[in-house]
């Protein structure tokens, strides 16, 4: 199968619609759709961010508080990261699916494949052994590690299908809920919704890139975002639901990642308890921006046991969970790939709280990766304290910022209070999970235990 790079791929679905209702009963998918669809759970939370602003259609819910944390993070002085290349290693982290999706039909990833720069002093790289995925890092040698190896992996196909065998067909439901082709299953879902087969109709649209990321976004807010895609003028149904935060499946060395804490301090107008703005040092935002990195299959299975605040979701890993390996996906291995998958470089954040499953080792022909972090870090140590907005911008602390956003908002010093509130696991994925959905993610996660607090306590 060829690479399709192309923005100009498109794949025709069958829709099933109510013609009176404007509804979407079922869409009949081949194993090119569903191979997208399913993708999209190995892909970086930063990706699909830098997808979703270039190719929606501008909703500026999904994914609110990601999005701005990732233009600050674009924005973010350099001085203050641990090596040149850190910023872009931040903001372009990737799985080990990443060739493999490049075999799709309809591939909705567009990032550039790597390229590896290695020093042009050959008895240097004959000790050393490393590359930068830039070219304008410095060796050790002092040299810029500008030589292009021009490595590029193949992406020659195979049988057809990528992820689920090809010339299957499957039945995906307004909700997300994917399930294979069969005549009892299509006719319960009529039933079940008590329309009459006179009252549908059948319907073709072509899908493309932007089309798989509107439905992405929709199905991050909506109920019904099949629906979402096909009738723009019908007033969505939200399906946000309240997710669980259950225990954690941790070995050893990630439950001492989990026992980790970092202070947070919250600014608030005493008189009204609205949130202003908040205080952290380095770890704290270290940790934050390392939201990005996560791919969502991580997201919503390791780190939210299948739960999260977005049901049609929940319910396209379910049933890729559920599926029997062989029959509708064709190895155990793509199955993992797809609700477990790996970061392709190992370099994590030592701040990282979330538990992430890291390729262990990553290497071009006999060298290896150089590591941006220092101490494994990717923000340097020196103390800095930085200031953060309700939607997660994240920008160096100024005293004479600070006290200009006060007067902006009309708030007098003295109407001003502080609460420290401890960062853990469990307060991360939170914040982590408000993002997804809210320009206001702080206020969603932590003001309700401050203000429970106050109340308790009377502070």
């Amino acid at each position: 199968m060829a690479t399709t790079t192309s923005k100009e791929v498109k794949i025709s679905l069958k829709v099933m619609v109510h013609k009176e209702k404007n509804k979407v009963i079922f869409a009949e998918a081949d194993s090119s759709f569903v191979d997208t669809l399913f993708s999209i759970m190995t892909l970086p939370m930063a990706t699909i961010v830098r997808l979703s602003k270039k190719y929606s259609d501008g909703n500026s819910k999904a994914l609110a508080s990601l999005k701005t944390l990732h233009q600050g993070l674009v924005d973010f002085p350099t001085s203050y990261l641990s090596a040149e290349e850190s910023k872009f290693m931040m903001l372009n982290p990737r799985t080990s699916s990443y060739d493999l999706r490049r075999k799709l039909k309809l591939n909705v990833d567009d990032t550039e494949p790597m390229k590896f720069f290695t020093c042009p002093n050959n008895y240097c790289n004959y000790y050393c052994k490393q590359f930068s995925l830039v070219n304008f890092v410095k060796c050790g040698c002092g040299n810029l590690m500008s030589r292009d190896n021009n490595y590029n992996v193949g992406v020659s196909g195979d049988d057809g299908g990528v992820f689920v065998p090809n010339l299957t067909t499957f039945i995906v439901t307004d909700d997300l809920c994917v399930k294979p082709n069969t005549s009892d299953v299509s006719i319960q879902l009529i039933r079940d919704l008590g329309f009459a087969a006179c009252q549908l109709e059948e319907r073709s649209i072509d899908i493309g890139r932007k089309e798989i990321l509107i439905l992405v976004n929709a199905a991050l807010l909506y109920k019904y975002p099949l629906t979402y895609l096909v009738f723009h003028n019908v007033q969505p149904i939200e399906g946000s639901v309240s997710p669980k935060l259950g225990t954690l499946n941790l070995t050893g060395n990630e439950k001492d990642t989990n026992l980790k804490t970092m202070m947070l301090k919250l600014s608030l107008q005493k008189s009204t308890s609205k949130f202003l703005f908040a205080e952290a040092e380095e770890d704290f935002v270290d940790f934050l921006f390392g939201f990005l990195e996560i791919p969502l299959g991580t997201l919503i299975g390791k780190l939210m046991n299948g739960s999260t605040s977005s049901m049609c979701m929940n319910n396209l890993f379910a049933s890729i969970s559920n599926m029997d390996v062989g029959r509708w996906i064709k190895s155990q291995h793509l199955k993992d790939m797809l609700i477990q998958p790996m970061l392709e470089w190992k370099y994590v954040s030592a701040n990282q709280l979330f538990p992430l499953n890291v390729s262990k080792s990553f290497s071009y022909s006999i060298y290896t990766l150089k590591d941006p972090r220092v101490e494994q870090r990717f923000l340097k140590s020196h103390g800095t304290k930085f200031m953060l907005t309700d939607d997660l911008v994240v920008t160096p602390l100024s005293s004479i910022s600070v006290i200009a956003m006060l007067n902006k908002l009309k708030v007098p010093l003295i109407d001003v209070e502080q609460h420290a509130v401890s960062i853990g696991i469990e307060q991360g994925l939170k914040i982590l999970m408000a993002s997804l959905k809210s320009n206001t993610a702080l206020t969603d996660a932590l003001l309700g235990e401050i203000l429970e607090n106050k109340k308790r306590y009377g502070v």
